[in-house]
């Protein structure tokens, strides 16, 4: 085979085999680094340019569109096409402040990649942020295939699900109001810097005169709902914001004895993020069997809020079990 004739192969190869996903995540998030970092970009003059930039990367790693289909979930189908369309405009905004506040955040940190595995159209990229003396922060980025490139459709960092997060925080909107009220507070300009789960609509009408922030507070802890191994939980809470802007979440469980059943963030410990200010999360407690009768013999529930940077409870609430969940 001539020269001409195994470049011409090389070149519809490369036509029709995607960047593998592991590629795709870390070029994405070594360009996304390199334009924070810099300096020149840095200058308010430039601000535009520097978000048109990472708009650029952002587009080209996440698939928006399934990311803010399944963030609607079951409210995607009964949406009206033009509304569909704008919810997307306005998630993808929302999306990508949330994702560059998570790199600024963790900017200083090494970021260690574990593989990948892949699965005919859909791929998990696994890698662990290692923090200087506050442990490693394991994260994994969900993949499917979008014509001919990989895409991501959700990221999971210490178990937690972005997707999840922001359809817990919708689907309380919609249910409570309407979706065309969710449009309206995803039209509202943030408060914060950085748009995070559980800021919605939250911006208040005197932003331009700061208060001092509240103290810490878990203020309600009220039952929404419950049957069969599941007990879904409305927590109200005041988070001021004293341990760092991101990855502080708010989680739940039984007490049984002195233990929460459950465990610490980065291992599969249920909870839900949240940004300084007030607020309200729905949490899911599975039922845990702790006798032979499989009877849920706990009669308290406790709330925490936890840095999940530094792994440490730095506030806790009991509250009665009223509901019989047995």
């Amino acid at each position: 085979m001539n020269n001409a004739a195994v470049a011409w192969l090389m070149v519809v190869a490369s036509a029709v085999s995607p960047a593998a996903p592991h590629v795709v995540v870390q070029s994405s998030i070594r360009q996304v680094v390199r334009l924070l970092r810099d300096p020149e970009l840095s200058r308010p003059a430039n601000a535009e340019k520097r978000r048109t930039e990472i708009h650029r990367v952002a587009a080209s790693l996440f698939d928006f569109p399934e990311m803010a289909r399944r963030a609607l979930a079951r409210h995607w189908d009964g949406s009206p096409a033009r509304e569909r369309a704008e919810f997307i405009r306005l998630f993808t905004g929302r999306l990508e402040q949330s994702y560059v506040g998570k790199l600024q955040a963790y900017a200083g940190d090494q970021i260690v990649y574990q593989g990948e595995s892949i699965d005919q159209a859909a791929a998990a990229v696994r890698a662990k942020i290692v923090t200087a003396g506050r442990g490693e922060i394991p994260v994994e980025y969900r993949l499917s295939r979008v014509g001919a490139r990989w895409a991501v459709y959700d990221v999971l960092i210490g178990g937690v699900s972005l997707v999840s997060s922001y359809r817990s925080e919708f689907n309380r909107v919609i249910e409570a109001e309407s979706f065309a009220s969710l449009l309206q507070r995803l039209r509202q300009p943030e408060a914060p810097a950085v748009a995070t789960p559980g800021t919605l609509g939250r911006t208040p009408a005197h932003a331009s005169r700061p208060t001092p922030p509240p103290g810490n507070e878990i203020r309600e802890f009220r039952l929404a709902e419950g049957s069969g191994r599941e007990m879904h939980v409305a927590v109200a809470y005041t988070y001021a914001g004293d341990h760092g802007p991101a990855d502080v979440f708010l989680h739940a469980g039984a007490l049984l004895g002195e233990e929460l059943a459950s465990r610490v963030p980065g291992t599969n410990f249920p909870g839900e993020p949240v940004s300084s200010g007030s607020g309200s999360v729905t949490l899911t407690i599975t039922k845990t069997r702790v006798d032979d009768t499989g009877t849920f013999t706990s009669r308290t529930l406790r709330a925490c809020l936890v840095s999940l940077r530094t792994r440490s409870v730095f506030l806790c609430r009991n509250f009665p079990l009223v509901h019989e969940w047995d």
